[in-house]
């Protein structure tokens, strides 16, 4: 009986010990994992993060805040997440000045003490929302795309975020924000270009940068061989338009939108464009297509907040960018995030 008890008492030490080892290396490849994520460096091309191709936007978010020395300044529509809240509470616990803006409508009453009483926290009124999505870490490291800081849009939702190392950029997002929330007359041009990298990228602030609308038509006429369009919400019909008079030249067009929107406020586009013999897809399962981007040629981008509707460029604080010439691996991510929301997404069917 003895014997039986001590063999018994051998196996749970050893059972034990080895599920205390697997738990230790899988912290440990956890711990390799987020020190891998790719970060913003001088000198170096813009980064992509999809959670479509895998990228754990919560650790992108996370991770970059916690590597913080100097400041932390998110701007953001919705701020949800516990973990990235937990993160911005940490960094201003260690001293380091963190500045959280969110639009006033999609905040929480209780965000704030979430936050913190060390945490820099403006809600933003205006006649429209706050819809921008921007982190600017030291000062330096910028991040910006179509994700929310919610657990649904981190984690379920269809995203895509840029980052670059541009401390000229840092400073005119941080220009931004103080004009934000201290309400100034002060004029904060709508358009910047930036060479980051090997790349230029151009900057726009809405509704500042009138031009926005021109520019992006112009960019649609320029295209060459391929247009694809993966977007939330599309009810502007100049852009629609100038789509179809690229398909008229022989360029290839292909457009996912989210099926909710697209059997809702983006309903008539989706029509107008299928009716002109483009293809038209919509998302499948309840996650949203949250992406707003236009990637043309295989060889420009244009991503961030900004949905392709009228209050977007004309009442709403929103921000995109104009990535030119992608590099190799650039366009290799691009083309891989393609295909999976096209494999996520049906065709529209004509009524």
């Amino acid at each position: 009986m003895k014997l039986s008890t001590t063999r018994s008492l051998i196996r749970s030490a050893i059972l034990s010990l080895l599920i205390g080892s697997m738990l230790y290396m899988i912290v440990l490849l956890l711990q390799s994992y987020t020190i891998s994520i790719p970060q913003p460096q001088v000198g170096k091309d813009t980064e992509f993060y999809a959670n479509q191709s895998q990228d754990d936007l919560t650790q992108v978010f996370t991770t970059a805040i916690r590597q913080a020395n100097r400041s932390v300044l998110l701007i953001v529509y919705s701020l949800t997440d516990r973990a990235v809240i937990n993160a911005l509470q940490q960094k201003s616990e260690e001293g380091i000045p963190v500045q959280v803006i969110c639009d006033a409508k999609a905040t929480s009453s209780y965000l704030e003490s979430k936050l913190g009483s060390k945490v820099q926290f403006h809600r933003r009124y205006q006649k429209g929302i706050m819809h921008q999505k921007l982190l600017v870490v030291d000062g330096e490291k910028i991040w910006i795309g179509s994700a929310n800081m919610t657990s649904e849009s981190l984690r379920m939702h269809g995203n895509l975020v840029n980052s670059f190392y541009s401390q000229e950029l840092a400073q005119a997002v941080q220009d931004n924000a103080d004009h934000m929330v201290e309400e100034t007359n002060k004029t904060i041009p709508g358009h910047r270009v930036f060479k980051i990298g090997n790349q230029t990228v151009e900057f726009s602030f809405l509704p500042q940068d009138r031009d926005a609308i021109h520019r992006l038509k112009s960019l649609i006429a320029s295209a060459q061989k391929s247009i694809r369009i993966a977007m939330f919400t599309w009810t502007r019909y100049d852009l629609a338009h100038a789509i179809v008079d690229a398909s008229k030249r022989g360029v290839s067009v292909e457009v996912v939108l989210d099926a909710q929107s697209g059997k809702g406020a983006s309903a008539p586009i989706a029509q107008f464009l299928l009716s002109r013999h483009i293809p038209v897809r919509f998302s499948k399962g309840n996650a949203l297509l949250h992406h707003k981007f236009l990637y043309i040629d295989q060889s420009l981008l244009v991503n961030g907040s900004t949905n392709w509707t009228k209050a977007a460029f004309t009442k709403n604080e929103d921000c995109f960018i104009i990535l030119h010439d992608l590099n190799e691996q650039q366009q290799q991510k691009m083309d891989r995030l393609w295909q999976a929301i096209v494999r996520d997404s049906t065709p529209m069917r004509q009524e």
